[in-house]
């Protein structure tokens, strides 16, 4: 089957549907072949993922090289796609020498990437079995974000042929996508479940004629084949609204899908045959008509567009699901290929493979990418010919990116009402006006073309390979301790990091050797490489910055004024420079391990948290573990450590002072400290993330700077004061929205910090938000104009 079929006699009119370039479809999929024949001319931009790799003769660049063609094939080529006319955004997150399978930290990146570079329509046929549907919490957040911006995600419900979830099919924002044989009814392999009912639809899946890399074509059998056809069908919806002239709204256009798709002919939905139709066949011929009818009516009618009826309504689906449990990121893998036999142990099975006579043959390179669990059952259908019966076309010459075709910028999406729970910013950074939109150059949460990163978490270590890992245990010096009553010299301990820290003292030239990495809650999710150093710092200062600061003096003087032994001070001066990065790194593991319980004379030498300013590089790096991780570029302005009970002890000390001046009674400090610290939680562990979008970097850097905070987290606490009443209770938390700010200098990108506050024992009486907005257009975020505080919520 042709992609296009699906269209009916709609392919067949001049001037058929094929897209518009003001729709942006994102692929995050295998490499692509972009020298093949069917993309000539056709917009496509590849961007930085974990998957540098070019595509090549392996399963997961056939994989993307052939739902590519279902979306993007020219009109003029061996293959037209359903919406060659649209922008399009490859995402590569499977790679050839893998196991098939992607992180779902390493989904979450690419998702967020294409919100910020504009995408309408996410295509992901992909996946991981999960038994409660529940994604992690890093892709559970990027979904969300999608959600409040208005981005429809279309993904793959899988292959097993079984009642199972499928993440991310099963999350209640994504329309899930599964299998249809050639008479219509359900693919024997393609999953099911109960989630899938409300926003789940079927689609051709068998025999799905696309291209292969190196110019050929072959068919190919799956879910993964039936998701780009329900994704452009989404995008052509898309571009109908554009053309009413209406706003693009793709999650209205996945409402219409929903609402259109033939249902099941059962009696009981509840039958095992009726809960293989998930939520019924896809009709993209009436979606069409009922979207452009729509549109026609607006244009023409204006009163009756903002009163549709109800026939014309589709029910939404549900808006809200439970919060996942924090869990280690399983693995995605792709959705898409059938087996045509089960295998031993786990192992796949070859897809399926069948080159049309009159198309030019399959590639004899196309073993399956591996399933996500157990193989698919046996189909009634030919196996694929041997490697070596196969004719294998000609190999082109590797496959460089075509610079992209000028095109309109998207249409603006709807605003949205932001909740820093998402970190909702209109795509591309354009506000809502596509001239103004910046994506991929300054501004718009880009340095120079590149992404910007601020991030939270811990400072990590790594060795990239053993031999590194053996160089530094020998050159690290024997530790000596006491055993037995006797001293005794033992090998040290590269990944102690007292001693990593203390050799590292003597020898910051060291600093490089090691990957430096950004944890999150155990979670590796960027390399750290420092900037070019323009200074250099010693290994210990004379004079502590904030002493200078407190005291107002020359730095000379201070030293002079010191009382330190001498000893002490030859040892700072014998320290060799080092860069101020690798003094934060280097200082931060040791700090981290301080165990305040332990040693509570070092309780202000604990680091908690650490604030990473950057830029994505555009490389990847691979760890010991064999986990392939971004590089992120660290700049030295805006990198901090800080200690979170040290915070707590001054601002509660802050608002006791207040209380006292205002006659507050701060009857319990304990549950003071409680709050205050819900108000960090929210902020390092609800709202964690990967700190790449524009409302995610300025809710961090909030989180970063507490101490400039402190004030007005003391205030809202003491909000009683300031609200019409006669209780003088202690306020709490409420809420942390972030919004773009529709003030602004030209060329930044600002956004406004709501926090709001309510009185625990008074429901009626009125919250109290304070505002802030933050300009992160730079590396390093900056605040604009003063704090605004005002009556009841945002």
């Amino acid at each position: 089957m042709k992609p296009r079929e699906i269209l009916g006699e709609l392919r067949t009119r001049p001037g058929g549907p094929f897209g518009d370039p003001r729709v942006c479809v994102a692929l995050l999929d295998g490499p692509v072949d972009l020298t093949h024949p069917c993309f000539a001319g056709a917009d496509l931009t590849r961007l930085d993922t974990v998957v540098q790799e070019p595509a090549g003769k392996g399963p997961m660049s056939l994989h993307g090289t052939h739902v590519a063609s279902l979306l993007f094939g020219v009109p003029e080529g061996p293959l037209p796609g359903l919406v060659p006319r649209c922008r399009g955004l490859l995402l590569p997150v499977f790679r050839d020498g893998g196991d098939g399978r992607v992180p779902q930290l390493d989904l979450a990146r690419a998702i967020e990437r294409a919100v910020e570079e504009g995408a309408h329509v996410i295509n992901i046929s992909g996946g991981e079995r999960a038994a409660d549907g529940q994604a992690d919490p890093l892709l559970d957040r990027a979904l969300r974000l999608c959600e409040d911006h208005g981005v429809l995600v279309v993904s793959a419900v899988g292959n097993d042929g079984a009642d199972t979830l499928q993440v991310p099919a099963a999350h209640p924002t994504v329309l899930a996508v599964g299998a249809t044989a050639t008479d219509g009814s359900p693919l024997d392999i393609s999953n099911w479940g109960a989630a899938y009912r409300t926003h789940g639809i079927l689609a051709p899946g068998d025999d799905i004629e696309g291209a292969a890399p190196g110019g050929g074509l072959a068919s190919l059998t799956g879910s993964s084949f039936a998701t780009p056809l329900v994704a452009g069908t989404a995008a052509l919806l898309v571009a109908a609204q554009l053309a009413g002239g209406g706003a693009a709204d793709p999650k209205a256009a996945g409402h219409v899908l929903l609402a259109t798709a033939i249902a099941p002919d059962c009696a009981d939905p509840d039958l095992p045959a009726c809960r293989r139709g998930l939520g019924g066949s896809l009709d993209a011929v009436q979606a069409l008509a009922r979207v452009t009818r729509k549109e026609e009516t607006a244009v023409t009618t204006p009163a009756a567009a903002s009163d549709p009826t109800p026939n014309e309504t589709p029910a939404p689906p549900p808006a809200s699901a439970p919060a996942p449990a924090p869990a280690p990121a399983p693995a995605v893998a792709p959705a898409g290929y059938e087996a045509v036999a089960p295998a031993a142990h786990g192992t796949p099975a070859a897809p399926v493979q069948q080159a049309p006579a009159q198309q030019a043959p399959a590639p004899a390179q196309a073993p399956a990418p591996a399933p996500v669990q157990a193989p698919a059952p046996v189909q009634a259908q030919a196996p694929a010919p041997a490697p070596a019966q196969a004719q294998a076309p000609a190999q082109a010459p590797a496959p460089t990116q075509p610079p992209p075709v000028a095109a309109p910028s998207p249409a603006p999406l709807p605003p949205a009402y932001a909740s820093a729970r998402s970190g909702v910013r209109p795509a591309c950074g354009c506000g809502g006006d596509p001239a103004g939109c910046t994506c991929g150059g300054e501004g718009g949460g880009t340095a120079g073309g590149r992404q910007l990163v601020y991030a939270i978490g811990t400072i990590g270590f790594d060795y990239p390979t053993e031999a590194r890992r053996d160089g530094f245990r020998q050159q690290m010096p024997y530790i000596t301790t006491e055993v037995n009553g006797e001293e005794v010299e033992q090998e040290p301990d590269p990944y102690n990091v007292n001693q990593l820290h203390d050799y590292l003292m003597g020898a910051p030239w060291a600093c490089d050797k090691l990957t430096w990495t950004l944890v999150m809650d155990g979670a590796t999710v960027y390399a750290l490489e420092p900037e070019a150093p323009v200074a250099m710092d010693w290994g210990q200062p004379l004079v502590l910055p904030e002493d200078v600061q407190r005291e107002r003096r020359p730095a000379t003087e201070l030293a002079a004024a010191k009382d330190r032994p001498f000893d002490e001070l030859v040892a700072m001066l014998a320290s060799a420079p080092v860069s101020p990065v690798y003094r934060v790194f280097r200082d931060a593991i040791a700090g981290q391990a301080i165990n305040v319980d332990r040693q509570p004379d070092d309780r202000a030498a604990y680091i908690s948290r650490v604030s990473i300013p950057g830029v994505l590089t555009g490389r990847t790096t691979r760890l010991y573990s064999g986990q392939i991780v971004p590089v992120v570029e660290v700049k030295s302005r805006g990198l901090y450590t800080w200690h979170e009970s040290l915070l707590v002890d001054a601002v509660i000390k802050a608002i006791t002072d207040e209380a006292t001046n205002n006659m507050t009674e701060v009857r319990n400090l304990e549950e003071l400290r409680l709050t205050i610290r819900s108000f960090l939680d929210k902020i390092y562990y609800q709202f964690r993330n990967l700190g790449q979008t524009s409302a995610d970097r300025a809710l961090n850097f909030m989180g970063t700077n507490t101490y400039s905070f402190s004030n007005m987290l003391a205030q809202g606490l003491l909000s009683s004061s300031k609200v019409p009443g006669s209780s003088k209770n202690l306020y709490a938390l409420d809420t942390v929205t972030v919004t773009k700010s529709p003030y602004c200098r030209i060329g930044s990108d600002c956004q406004d910090v709501t926090v709001t506050f309510y009185d625990p024992e008074d429901e009626r009486r009125s919250r109290l938000s304070y505002q802030f907005t933050i300009d992160v257009s730079d590396e390093l975020p900056v605040t604009l104009a003063p704090v605004h505080t005002f009556l009841g919520s945002y």
